[in-house]
């Protein structure tokens, strides 16, 4: 098996990467724009398929994973909040939702605040599930992360901060029929 290429530091070789186009001026704002745009989403990307890749290995898909990630850290999270704190549609989570009840792992119960939604909890037999998942999760994360230093991700962290901060602005403008980009 291929050994991966390492990543080359920004600014050095990164067009050897086949996610990235080639820029005209990559020393522009507008070069290093592009560059960032790109690597974001093939980075997003990479991370994910790597993720899938390891939870499938656990008998476990990333979007099972994040239902209960989101019923631990939100026990009694209903339906319609759930679905919008992981960007899918409604049908979408039922189906996940199905297939976690059928292994035991969550159970649905009427909402005491509204009858026509359902709340999610975790059951027992989540538990030990959950933890042999956060630890597999976190492993990854680690093993990503690792030569990243604590000022880094907290630069990192600031501007993906203020990218989704514009992207919220931008789409509210949009609902609000405002004129596209």
């Amino acid at each position: 098996m291929a050994q991966p290429r390492q990543a080359d530091p920004p600014g050095e070789g990164m067009f050897a990467d086949s996610f990235i186009p080639p820029v005209h001026d990559p020393d522009s704002i507008d070069g290093q724009r592009l560059i960032l745009s790109w690597y974001l989403v093939g980075t997003g990307r990479q991370w994910s398929r790597l993720l899938d890749e390891r939870l499938r290995l656990a008998s476990q898909t990333q979007p099972r994973w994040r239902v209960l990630a989101w019923a631990k850290m939100m026990p009694g999270i209903n339906q319609t909040e759930l679905a919008e704190r992981m960007r899918i549609s409604g049908p979408a989570l039922v189906g996940i939702l199905d297939g976690l009840a059928k292994l035991g792992l969550i159970e649905r119960r009427p909402s005491p605040k509204d009858r026509r939604s359902n709340e999610i909890h975790l059951t027992d037999t989540a538990a030990p599930v959950i933890d042999r998942l956060s630890r597999q999760v976190a492993a990854i994360r680690d093993d990503l992360l690792q030569d990243v230093t604590l000022e880094e991700l907290r630069v990192c962290v600031s501007v993906l901060d203020r990218i989704r901060g514009r992207i919220n602005m931008i789409s509210a403008e949009e609902a609000e029929g405002a004129t596209p980009l």
